[in-house]
């Protein structure tokens, strides 16, 4: 009756708040009765309701009011997840399928309608990413006050550490800029890992991993590392910045915080983890020194630099890469890092393929080889070292 009603008299605002109500209606009744069946179309009534008002009000005649849509989204994530938090909190219930889809498609629906309807106004809603900052670290703290202390539950900390995450990340993107955004996460990144450190919860340290990642892409170090170990540069050579410096510090630390417990335990999602940080800690790293050593050793008077030698520089740092990290790898709480041991010394080959021997001359490519060649030589026999070690 509401979808007829909607398209007859072309107000879809009211009906979408009225979809929103049925829809938490037939959650609880689902929850009361059992009527499973019944919570989840009256979910997607109440989705679909609220993105038919989210395209009219992006619309060029805007036929509904921006603020409305607005109010809406956030009114369905309010609601369904008030209700989840009755239901998994106060009456210790575990979490279902059901919220757990409804809660990811009402934070699409609502952070995605709310960053679309930022480009469309060109205003920054930071009240909106304050109210989710709050949000995420009153789920943090749910999840730690309340459902960590009780046994059975551990499918509800997941599902709230996880909301506090998303909430957190969206709240930061929406509140602050860079170079401060790149610069909280790298913060998030550290105090998650002391988290997985000092109680060994796995979802710590995955969320870890996941504010360091979000930390190089914010603060454009990934963006950076790409241009110093691949491109051609033309023109000045640009340093690394402060806030690049900063992320890779760390993510050090959060690396070393991640590996510091007597046996590292979590099983391959924790060494997955672990190696995405190392992978995040080496282009980073990488691409640092080079930025730094480039103008010293590659340098031309226009503030430029020589492609031949700036290829073998990459060569060089990357080589001692390896080496660093099969030397690293022999101790048993870094052991996955002699994952990464064969695949880098692969990618060194290739690239001194692509540049090296296109662009170095003699004398710099036989530095490159020299260096290259004893990588080869050691980085194996290290890495059997910590393979045994392990």
């Amino acid at each position: 009756t509401s979808l007829v009603l909607m398209a007859k008299t072309g107000m879809f605002a009211p009906f979408a708040l009225y979809l929103i109500a049925l829809g938490v209606a037939s959650l609880w009744l689902a929850y009361s009765r059992g009527w499973i069946a019944l919570s989840w179309p009256g979910a997607l009534g109440a989705d679909l309701a609220v993105i038919g008002v989210t395209l009219r009000a992006l619309s060029p005649q805007h036929q509904d009011l921006a603020g409305a849509a607005l109010l809406l989204q956030w009114l369905l994530l309010g609601a369904y997840v008030a209700s989840i938090a009755v239901n998994t909190l106060v009456r210790h219930r575990r979490v279902t399928v059901l919220e757990v889809v409804q809660t990811v498609v009402a934070l699409l629906i609502s952070f995605g309608g709310t960053l679309l309807m930022t480009r469309a106004t060109g205003s920054l809603p930071a009240a909106i990413g304050v109210a989710s900052l709050v949000f995420g670290l009153a789920c943090y703290g749910v999840a730690y006050a309340f459902v960590e202390t009780r046994e059975g539950l551990e499918r509800n900390a997941y599902f709230y550490t996880t909301l506090a995450l998303v909430l957190v990340l969206a709240g930061c993107a929406l509140v602050l800029h860079e170079p401060w955004l790149g610069r909280a996460f790298a913060v998030l990144g550290v105090l998650a890992a002391a988290r997985w450190n000092r109680v060994g919860r796995l979802n710590m340290l995955l969320h870890a991993a996941t504010y360091v990642v979000a930390a190089a892409i914010a603060s454009g170090a990934l963006g950076y590392g790409a241009w110093a170990l691949a491109a051609a540069p033309e023109g000045p050579w640009p340093l690394p910045r402060v806030t690049t410096v900063l992320v890779l510090a760390a993510t050090a630390l959060t690396i070393v915080l991640a590996a510091a417990r007597p046996r590292p335990e979590g099983g391959v999602p924790a060494d997955g983890a672990r190696v995405v940080m190392l992978l995040v800690l080496l282009w980073v790293a990488s691409a640092t020194v080079i930025g730094l050593l480039a103008p010293l050793i590659a340098g031309l008077p226009d503030r430029s630099v020589n492609l031949g030698a700036l290829a073998t520089l990459r060569t060089c740092v990357l080589a001692v890469a390896a080496l660093l990290i099969a030397w690293v790898a022999r101790h048993a709480r870094f052991r996955e890092w002699a994952w990464l041991v064969y695949p880098l010394l692969v990618v060194v080959g290739l690239k001194m393929v692509v540049q090296d021997f296109q662009q170095s001359r003699p004398r710099t490519l036989f530095i490159a080889l020299a260096l290259f060649g004893a990588a080869l030589i050691i980085a194996p026999r290290l890495r059997r070292g910590s393979a045994k070690a392990g």
